[in-house]
């Protein structure tokens, strides 16, 4: 099974011209904050489902249900009420609606690449609390010291450099603060991001492989997310949303089934 031709594209792009890798996620990521007038991408990340999970959520969250789930795995164990909280990579806001409402910090602060997105966040979810922030991973507007927690929940893949967001991280986290991150990788990357992390100064708490958790979410979500592809997206495009959102028989889905993408999860803290 091959990727459509425009998702290949984009992603050979990213790849192989890292120059470009930022200003080619930022013009994708506003593309879709402007066209989503009915806000059914609050989130967009690929979902967590656990059999044995039942996380209690309000009636108007169940739709987004896979989604929080992932967020909820991403920050499991890991103390959130009264501290101050950054989310790197915030996107259209739904992870830092679900923790300001769910999980009670101080203050959260979402900071993301693309400026619509913060622009949509600053103007529907002004919740008390709340900063939006337009930023990048590697050069934080965020003062040192300053942060209990970081979040960063599939993101990660698209920043330019990742040594230098993990710097970045460092440099915020109060001692003894937290870093907690989900994202998918090729399998032949893990060893690179292993390094990154082992040279990054902060120390590894937790990880774990998470892909049939999120396999079982993308099963699960497929039917809506074809419904909203066909309804939403002109045919020309169709293939290539398909891809990007990780459909049962995608090309995203096919590779983290067969082994070749991998779903991970680590919590990291900054020494005392």
């Amino acid at each position: 099974m091959r990727p459509s031709l425009i998702a290949g594209g984009f992603f050979a792009l990213t790849q192989l011209v890292p120059n470009w890798r930022m200003p080619l996620w930022r013009f994708w990521y506003d593309t879709l904050a402007r066209k989503d007038d009915r806000n059914e991408l609050l989130f967009m990340n690929y979902g967590y489902d656990d059999e044995m999970a039942s996380l209690p959520l309000q009636s108007a969250d169940e739709p987004f249900r896979y989604a929080i789930q992932l967020y909820a795995a991403t920050i499991s164990g890991i103390e959130l009420r009264n501290k101050d909280v950054l989310e790197v990579g915030s996107g259209r806001g739904g992870g830092g609606s679900y923790i300001v409402r769910y999980c009670r910090p101080r203050s959260y602060t979402g900071v993301d690449l693309s400026e619509a997105a913060i622009q949509r966040c600053q103007r529907d979810l002004a919740l008390p609390g709340t900063h939006w922030i337009q930023g990048r991973a590697d050069a934080l507007p965020i003062d040192s010291g300053s942060i209990d927690v970081v979040v960063n929940v599939e993101s990660s893949h698209s920043y330019p450099s990742m040594p230098g967001f993990l710097k970045e991280v460092y440099r915020v986290l109060r001692p003894g603060g937290q870093f907690a991150i989900a994202d998918v990788r090729k399998a032949d990357q893990i060893p690179e991001l292993e390094s990154h992390i082992s040279q990054s100064g902060l120390v590894r708490a937790e990880q774990v492989t998470i892909t049939q958790h999120v396999l079982r979410a993308l099963n699960g979500i497929t039917r809506l997310r074809e419904q909203q592809i066909v309804t939403r997206v002109p045919p020309l495009f169709r293939a290539a949303f398909r891809d990007f959102a990780g459909v049962k028989d995608s090309v995203l889905h096919t590779m983290l089934a067969d082994g070749r993408l991998v779903y991970v999860r680590y919590v990291l803290t900054k020494p005392r």
